[in-house]
């Protein structure tokens, strides 16, 4: 162990999965993940997932989620998902597919029911955004892992 921090075992890493449903209801889970791991695999391990297996006729290069735990995309909301590894500074949201996205050791992987209607085609904020708290504040009631 190095400054709190052990290694776990050879081969399996760590990742931190953080489900935004919407209306203010936000997930966190810790899962560890075997190397090679996809995003994809590591929110079916803590998650009920609805995903199409591939959308080349769309235009997407891989699987792409439609549910999770039972709520689906539809013409005003999308799944999308961000990712925050070490030593970068903040949440992006990649060009590749959840199932092409190789997980690192520590990765922070959010994913958000975006609406459309609300929030516009781009999105501006965060995968932890509600409407109560857009980021971690001590104002915020609800405390961020």
């Amino acid at each position: 162990m190095f400054f709190g921090r052990s290694k776990g075992k050879e081969g399996e890493g760590k990742a931190f999965v953080y489900i935004n449903y919407g209306s203010d209801r936000i997930s966190h889970e810790v899962v560890k993940v075997p190397v090679g791991a996809t995003v994809l695999g590591a929110l079916e391990a803590v998650a009920d997932v609805v995903a199409t297996k591939d959308e080349r006729a769309t235009g997407h290069q891989g699987s792409m989620v439609t549910s999770i735990d039972g709520f689906y995309s539809d013409i005003d909301h999308a799944w999308l998902y961000y990712v925050f590894e070490r030593g970068e500074s903040g949440w992006r949201i990649p060009k590749d597919m959840p199932d092409r996205l190789e997980v690192s050791d520590g990765m922070r992987i959010g994913w958000r029911l975006y609406n459309l209607n609300e929030r516009g085609p781009v999105p501006r904020e965060g995968p932890l955004w509600s409407s109560r708290c857009a980021s971690k504040t001590r104002t915020c009631a609800r405390k961020f892992p």
